[in-house]
């Protein structure tokens, strides 16, 4: 739990108690934990994938304007995943409970208030619950009045980098840290990694293969004309918004393939990613004209498609586990790219996180693929940074989240290479074809 975590943190840093100033939690978005007044959780926590408001979302949708929905909040729709759904079905289906939350909390917050007595939001936390405004920075009550909920269960919203209030005397022993500790409001967990890889203005774009795959970028305040399905998130850089795209399968497709059709190198001990590595940059840039669809649990960008599924395509008796491996990482790389393009981004450098940025070949075949500069950071437990740097702002060990950001370090830097991005221009072409040619097969599968 999070009292283990910290006090392990200071075991294994060597940190004194006494020499922490400020504690700041990022955790994910959109986990909802309704408590009492005081403060006792009434329902097992509605973790962020719990999709079970899907009725409550689409009663929503029927009311609201999908185009005034995105100009207010930044989301393209209401899902079952949305937390104003979810509030939606507690007063549907657990009446008694709705009635007797005196705040409905996001995860962050309870661990602040557990931690301070005090039940305070922040803006990049709450700008994926389908109640807050980005545009100002407020919740946005139309929303809750459409749908009958109180605002007074909300908790009340300051920006992120706040001293919130020092530990409670219960909180300091569990934690193994002194009452003088400051507690800060954060920022969610994408928002929280974008401050940490130093993306927080110019033409910067951070990508994070991990589980999955995000794209951000940071934009100026704007309103919306059009509706789009990018996503939009309140930053910590005031009047920033971070505009962003997740695709749900990246890293967990290699490791997929690792897990299937790789146990010899598991069994041989070491790291078999990296020996699955070697197999792949064995091979040429196409993989033998074997190709990769990567969507293997459902496409949400720039279709959204539950039925699509994974596709190896172009296997001939020449092809190798290499091609089967590298093929996984074009497949992604082309995922990339098409959401930079479809995000209108054309990013003079792009900054490669999670994972998958620990693969040279991988950063290579990116850069090429998207024919741009790739970098990888020195420090890539970015998330963890970028909740320090917002612990450190409130405190004021930094006058400015760009003095803070000024001192991230380059690792390593890939150039696209000619070659490869001419033969991916090719494979680029033809994936982009896949969907179209595919998606009658998905449908039909599933209606079989």
């Amino acid at each position: 739990n999070a009292c283990t975590a910290v006090r392990e943190v200071l075991a294994k840093a060597r940190i004194e108690p006494n020499d922490v100033l400020a504690l700041t939690c990022t955790t994910q978005g959109e986990t909802l934990i309704p408590v009492d007044v005081q403060g006792q959780t009434l329902h097992r926590a509605i973790v962020w994938l719990d999709s079970r408001a899907k009725e409550e979302a689409a009663w929503i949708g029927e009311r609201m304007d999908k185009l005034h929905l995105y100009q207010h909040t930044g989301l393209p729709e209401v899902n079952g995943y949305t937390p104003i759904a979810k509030l939606l079905w507690l007063k549907h289906q657990l009446p008694d409970i709705y009635r007797t939350t005196a705040k409905f909390l996001l995860l962050e917050d309870y661990l602040v208030y557990r931690m301070t007595g005090h039940t305070i939001s922040n803006p990049a936390l709450m700008c994926t619950t389908g109640y807050f405004d980005i545009q100002s920075d407020r919740l946005w009550t139309e929303m809750l009045d459409l749908c009958g909920l109180d605002a007074a269960k909300i908790p009340d919203i300051w920006s992120s980098g706040k001293v919130v209030g020092g530990l409670m005397v219960e909180a300091a022993k569990a934690l193994g840290l002194p009452q003088t500790v400051r507690v800060t409001t954060g920022a969610m967990d994408q928002v929280a990694s974008a401050l940490g890889s130093g993306n927080i203005g110019g033409n910067i774009v951070t990508e994070t293969t991990g589980t999955c795959q995000g794209i951000a970028a940071t934009v100026d305040l704007a309103v919306f004309s059009a509706w789009s399905p990018v996503t939009y998130y309140s930053h910590v850089v005031p009047g920033k918004l971070l505009k962003i795209v997740i695709n749900q399968t990246a890293g967990i497709a290699y490791k997929w393939f690792r897990n299937e059709f790789c146990s010899d190198l598991i069994h041989e001990g070491g790291d078999a990613f990296e020996r699955m590595n070697q197999l792949a940059a064995k091979e040429p840039a196409l993989s033998r004209g074997v190709s990769m669809f990567p969507h293997m649990t459902g496409m949400q960008f720039p279709v959204v498609d539950e039925d699509a599924r994974g596709v190896f395509f172009g296997v001939g008796l020449d092809a190798t586990r290499g091609c089967f491996l590298r093929a996984i990482m074009e497949g992604v790389g082309y995922m990339l790219r098409e959401s930079l393009d479809q995000m209108g981004l054309a990013p003079r450098r792009v900054i490669s996180l999670g994972g998958g940025a620990k693969s040279e070949l991988w950063c290579r075949i990116k850069a090429s693929i998207c024919n741009t500069e790739f970098q990888t950071l020195e420090n890539q437990e970015t998330t963890s940074l970028g909740a320090a740097i917002l612990g450190g702002l409130a405190v004021g060990l930094f006058p400015s989240l760009e003095a803070a950001t000024g001192r991230l370090a380059v690792m390593d830097v890939f150039a696209p290479d000619a070659e490869d991005a001419a033969a991916y221009e090719i494979g680029y072409t033809q994936y982009l074809r896949m969907y179209r040619q595919f998606a009658p097969l998905f449908h039909h599968r599933k209606e079989a």
